[in-house]
């Protein structure tokens, strides 16, 4: 495995490739002191470590990781929009390479029944100081703010797309379909609930599954469980009396004009409460799955999947520490961005060569990313010396000894749910 590692970061930190697009952006005109795949180690790396992340924070990596002393100035002024239109290609090589490994697991169940892929969706607002407001406004009138709108894929377990916006956009204006969504299935929570984007999702082929609004008034068409067929042509609101599992199907009127019969379904579940009591809580849940291949309880257990992209969002503030960026210059934060997507990515695959290796061992990703991020200068530095295999053997014992599932009894979430189905 450590030689497929070599290639791995090879791939991801190529110094001619990385100079060469970095001319091509004018990021640099002339190497001077700086090589653009240095400086690209050093933002990347500098999410992990005792001080805050900071340019100051990059730019001490970048002495430890070359022996160069350079100026502050120097090192500052290289973010540029240049050097941001750098990072977005490499970003977009990343996700142009990102492993096509699948989650075996979750294929078997869900590919007899038509679905090729699950898309979870959801967007992190991250707080920026009061001085960023002026080009990142936030929902607080007191902080500036950003938000990442992120499609993540849970059978080939990779990030599909990110938009970053300001914290004022609202989700759904962030969001960009596919034209083709042909066994597609999407996972939203309700800050996508959009009647008229179900209905293009459905038109294309795909399929999703949401939380239903409080607000949301549809008229029942037809009841296959959990209440008496009188109420068919009523509202479908919240005081009716319902006996056990809910499974009907209503119209939905659409913004613009038009309506959609989707599937309503309302659960029961058990939630605990931060005192450790536990209480009964309702969930009300619309998709356009088909009754015959899924049932309510099924439908169910593939929304909980959605909770992987939380795990996601909580890697890159927890690991990539995006929260800790004090800037106001729009390269400086989105080149951050990219910097902590990056390595994301980059954590991904390392995750997917180890399931190659080992299938029974689940990787955990935000080990994984903190091993990396960690390791990262010195694997780079690595990689054009004799020693490099020494390094890399010793940086994949780390990851077999520290990166997996700290509970090997109890399996995550995602492949319970996916056992669930079948």
């Amino acid at each position: 495995m450590a030689t497929t590692l070599i290639a791995l970061f090879q791939a991801f930190f190529a110094r001619d490739i990385v100079l060469s697009w970095a001319r091509e952006t004018g990021a640099v005109i002339r190497l001077r002191d700086i090589h653009p795949a240095s400086f690209c180690t050093a933002l990347i790396g500098c999410a992990i470590g005792d001080e805050e992340r900071s340019i100051a924070c990059a730019r001490r990596l970048y002495i430890r990781l070359t022996g160069h002393a350079l100026e502050e100035s120097s090192f500052f002024d290289r973010f540029t929009l240049g050097m941001l239109g750098l990072w977005q290609r490499l970003f977009q090589h990343a996700l142009d390479r990102c492993s096509r490994e699948r989650r075996q697991a979750i294929e078997k169940e869900l590919g007899k029944r038509g679905i090729l892929d699950v898309l979870a969706v959801d967007a992190t607002q991250v707080a920026l100081p009061v001085s960023a407001a002026a080009v990142l406004p936030s929902t607080d009138d007191h902080r500036g703010g950003f938000k990442v709108t992120t499609m993540l894929s849970l059978l080939f377990q990779t990030v599909q797309s990110v938009v970053v916006t300001d914290a004022r956009t609202h989700d759904r204006k962030a969001l960009t379909l596919a034209r083709w969504l042909h066994g597609v299935l999407l996972l939203f929570d309700r800050g996508y609930s959009d009647y008229r984007l179900f209905d293009t999702i459905a038109r294309r082929g795909g399929f999703f599954i949401t939380r239903m609004k409080e607000t949301a008034a549809p008229v029942i068409a037809a009841i296959h469980s959990g209440l008496g067929q009188v109420w068919i042509g009523q509202t479908l609101t919240r005081d009716l009396p319902f006996r056990g599992v809910l499974d009907v199907d209503a119209v939905f009127g659409i913004r613009g004009g038009g309506e959609r019969v989707l599937r309503v379904i309302r659960l029961v579940v058990e939630r605990s409460l931060p005192d450790g009591r536990c209480e009964d809580a309702e969930v009300w849940l619309v998709t356009n799955l088909s009754r015959a291949l899924f049932s309510a309880a099924q439908v169910a257990t593939l929304y909980r999947m959605r909770w992987e992209i939380e795990v996601l969002f909580r890697a890159l503030k927890h690991v990539g520490r995006l929260d800790q960026l004090r800037s106001a210059s729009i390269p400086v934060i989105r080149i951050f961005i990219f910097a902590t997507l990056i390595g994301l990515m980059l954590s991904q695959e390392v995750c997917a060569q180890m399931r190659k290796i080992r299938p029974a061992v689940e990787p955990s990703l935000q080990r994984v990313m903190m091993l990396v991020l960690g390791n990262l200068p010195d694997l780079a530095a690595a990689l054009a010396t004799r020693q490099r295999l020494a390094v890399f053997r010793r940086f994949e014992a780390a990851l077999w000894r520290e990166g997996v599932n700290p509970n090997p009894g109890r399996r995550y979430a995602t492949l319970r749910h996916a056992a669930a189905l079948g």
